[in-house]
């Protein structure tokens, strides 16, 4: 098998980060009330140098989160918005609870990052009094359950302006890009972007035959019905080949290679918050 691209977390992943950099601290949302851009889980680390990794807010809560690294204790909590700080009230509405965790266990982080080299979906709880991790399982009261899926990974079909477009797009936002050769994961979102449609069929076949997430094809619905005749003569039968998007994206008909990329990312991006929802 062969991965173009390190299947891992992002360049800027706050866990990535402490492991290279020790002596941080790591800011988890826990709880999100009203409009609030982020998911309960997500994450910054920050060190008293004023460096930062990752963010969790605009950018005056996570300068006021920054403020509390001192705070004793092994967790901080900080809640911002309704019933949290009157000067730091959170423009989207609603509240936000933050836990500061001032010394994360380092054999706890490696094993976030294991789980996402490995392109697992890491399910663990933590304590919110005294930052201990555990897997999973019977939480105590004061535990706050995390699920960390791995980033979605691409597998990217093509050699034209399409293709090119998409893999810019997808490296532009460092999500990983796996090998044509490779097997597709559960977190893995193919896409076939050929002009010349019997060049597709090799690797939907293979699609369809992993456990990939969104499997979708260039290509108008008479491209659509072709090859979902070709494939049904393979021995794919409805139901797997209703796996196949197609067209895809969210805008069609579209014909710039660039705007093809973009409505297809977005459609696989939306796909991918459903899954992991």
């Amino acid at each position: 098998m062969s991965i173009s691209a390190p299947i891992t977390a992002t360049a800027d992943c706050p866990v990535k980060a402490l492991l290279r950099r020790p002596g941080g601290s790591l800011a988890m949302l826990t709880d999100a009330k009203g409009g609030f851009p982020r998911r309960p889980g997500a994450m910054m680390a920050l060190w008293p140098d004023g460096g930062r990794v990752g963010r969790l807010g605009a950018g005056c809560i996570d300068a006021d989160i920054a403020a509390h690294l001192d705070a004793p204790g092994p967790v901080t909590r900080l809640t911002y918005g309704v019933g949290g700080p009157v000067d730091l009230p959170l423009p989207c509405g609603g509240t936000v609870q933050i836990a500061l965790i001032h010394k994360p266990d380092p054999d706890w982080l490696g094993a976030i990052w294991d789980d996402r080299i490995r392109r697992r979906t890491g399910r663990w709880c933590l304590n919110l009094r005294t930052g201990a991790p555990c897997r999973a399982g019977d939480p105590d009261p004061d535990d706050f359950s995390l699920v960390l899926p791995p980033p979605p990974a691409f597998q990217i079909h093509g050699e034209g302006d399409e293709a090119q477009a998409l893999t810019t797009l997808v490296t532009a936002m460092d999500m990983p890009v796996m090998g044509q050769d490779a097997t597709p994961d559960a977190h893995t979102a193919v896409v076939t972007l050929f002009h010349d449609h019997d060049r597709e069929l090799p690797a939907l076949a293979r699609a369809l035959r992993s456990e990939a997430f969104y499997i979708g094809a260039l290509g108008s619905r008479r491209a659509q019905a072709a090859r979902l005749a070709a494939l049904t003569e393979q021995g794919f039968d409805l139901v797997t080949l209703d796996r196949i998007t197609g067209p895809i994206g969210v805008v069609s008909p579209a014909r710039d290679p660039r705007l093809i990329a973009a409505s297809a990312l977005t459609q696989i991006l939306a796909a991918y918050e459903v899954l992991t929802a």
